[in-house]
C-alpha cells in the first residue's frame, strides 16, 4: 500500500512539482493551498506524513500546525515544514510545536525525498 502525503502550500507551482517528485517515488499525493482546507484535509485523509509550508498569509501556516498537534485525530502525523524562510526564530518555534523536520525553499529534492523515507521508517 503507498504512503499518504499531504502537500499543504499557497504556491500551486511548487505544490505540482514537488508531486510529481513524490508520486513518481511512489506515494499517493494529496494538496490543500491554504490552511481551512489542509486542517479538513488532515483530519479526513489521516495522511501518513504532511510536508507544511508555514509562511502562508496572516501566519496560517504556523496556526494550522497547533491545530494539527491540538487534534485528536492527527496529532500524532508527522509534518515535515518547507518554507521560504530562514528565520532561526521562526524555525525553533516551530520545532517545539512538534516537527519531524524542516527544509529551506528552495528545498533540495533528493535530501527531502531521503527525510521522507527516514521519516516513513523505509529508505529512498
Amino acid at each position: 500500500m503507498k504512503k499518504k502525503i499531504l502537500l499543504i502550500d499557497d504556491d500551486k507551482d511548487w505544490i505540482n512539482m514537488i508531486a510529481m517528485r513524490l508520486q513518481h517515488a511512489g506515494y499517493e499525493v494529496d494538496a490543500a493551498f491554504d490552511p481551512v482546507s489542509g486542517t479538513a484535509q488532515a483530519i479526513a485523509l489521516q495522511p501518513d506524513l504532511i510536508l507544511l509550508d508555514v509562511m502562508m498569509p496572516a501566519g496560517g501556516g504556523r496556526l494550522l500546525l497547533k491545530n494539527i498537534r491540538d487534534n485528536i485525530k492527527t496529532f500524532t502525523i508527522p509534518v515535515i515544514v518547507v518554507s521560504g524562510s530562514l528565520d532561526r526564530e521562526m524555525e525553533e518555534s516551530i520545532k517545539e510545536i512538534g516537527v519531524s523536520g524542516y527544509f529551506p525553499k528552495p528545498v533540495d529534492t533528493g535530501k527531502l525525498l531521503e527525510e521522507i523515507g527516514k521519516v516513513l521508517g523505509h529508505k529512498e
